[in-house]
This record gives structure tokens, C-alpha cells and sequence, in this order.
């Protein structure tokens, strides 16, 4: 499946890591994640961890003093949006800044 449709969005106040990942996990799945992604996030809701990362699968990123960072791994790669874009990388390239990712099916 290719997902370079998803590499021209843009970060706005309005569209955050947090739609972006919902927005791509409904073209995978066909499962629409708002709901649940914000229950998550707001710590009512869950998803299931797993220790290593399957296609697809939730990443969450965790940055001391900072919000948490919210992607889709899928088939070896993370695909996430950042303040400078989307960006569909190696998940070894995207660690640098973060502490370990979690995992969440």
C-alpha cells in the first residue's frame, strides 16, 4: 500500500500528530481512531501494548517536558507529522529526540 498521498499534510493547531495518525490508521484499517486515540491520550481509554512493532500499529513517543508524539508504524517504517511535515522514515531515525516508543495494536 503506499502512503505518499499522506506526505504533503501540514501541521496546524488543527491538525496535529494526533489527526494526522487517525487519518492515515482509517486508510489502512478502515477503523476510524478519534475517539479512541483521545480517550487514550486522555488516559480513560486503552489500547493493547505489544513489545515489538507490527504493520500497522500505534507508535507513542514520549519527550521529557513535552507533549507526547503519536504515529503509525507500518511495513518497517513510522509515517508521523511533524511541526515540519509528514515524514515516513526508518524508526531508528526517528528515536534521536525521544525516549523509547511504545507500541499499542
Amino acid at each position: 500500500m503506499n502512503l505518499d498521498q499522506f506526505l504533503d499534510r501540514i501541521w496546524a493547531k488543527t491538525y496535529t500528530c494526533n489527526e494526522f495518525t487517525c487519518e492515515v490508521w482509517q486508510h489502512i484499517t478502515g477503523e476510524d481512531l478519534t475517539q479512541r486515540l483521545q480517550d487514550f491520550l486522555n488516559g480513560t481509554g486503552s489500547f493493547i501494548p505489544i513489545d515489538t512493532p507490527e504493520s500497522p500499529c500505534i507508535a507513542l513517543f514520549n519527550r521529557k517536558n513535552a507533549d507526547s508524539h503519536v504515529g503509525i508504524f507500518f511495513e518497517g517504517r513510522l509515517l508521523h507529522l511533524t511541526q515540519k511535515g509528514a515524514h515516513y522514515v526508518q524508526l531508528e531515525i526517528m528515536q534521536g529526540g525521544f525516549q523509547q516508543p511504545r507500541f499499542y495494536k
